[in-house]
This record gives structure tokens, sequence and C-alpha cells, in this order.
């Protein structure tokens, strides 16, 4: 095994989880899966180290739609299309100087 440090200084993690049984999940609109795309592109087109995946359930779906950020431990939740912008503030803001 070769271990080697991230060149990523945040991993945020879109969950857009679908349930067969119909029960509210994150996945439900397609507003994390819209907010996956524009966030990795505004990341990549400002060279920001970060690095956007997309998940199964990260746990607490009646919050959703979640937006989970490592290591900062920092959970967006209920989130929209529309935050798009405050999402990038908050991205900036936990980035290290």
């Amino acid at each position: 095994m070769k271990l080697v440090k991230t060149p990523h200084a945040l991993h945020l993690l879109f969950c857009t989880n679908t349930r067969a049984d119909g029960s509210k999940s994150c996945g439900d609109s397609d507003d994390t899966l819209v907010l996956a795309d524009s966030v990795k592109s505004r990341c990549k087109q400002e060279k920001l180290p970060v690095r956007v995946t997309r998940t199964a359930c990260l746990g607490p779906c009646a919050q959703g739609p979640n937006i989970m950020a490592y290591p900062q431990g920092v959970w967006m939740q209920e989130v929209s299309k529309g935050d798009l912008e405050a999402i990038m503030a908050q991205i900036k803001s936990l980035l290290p100087a």
C-alpha cells in the first residue's frame, strides 16, 4: 500500500440518494445533481482545491438535500439550486487561506 497526501483541501459529498419505497430522500429532486455539477464546474473554473463526489445516503434525509464537507465536518442541509452562491461562499470560507 502506498499512502500519499490528498491534493484536495476540501471534499464535498453531495447526497443524490433515492429510495425505492418512496420515503423522503435527498435525491427526490434534481437539486443536488444540478448543484454537484455547478459546484464542480465553478471550483474547476476558479482553480479551487475541492473534490466533488455524488454519494448515496449520508443519513439525515429529513433535513436534506444534504452536502457534507470534509475534513471540516460541516453539513449544508435543505440546499436547493438557488443556494449556489451561498454554497460557493461557504466553500471559500472553509478553504485554508
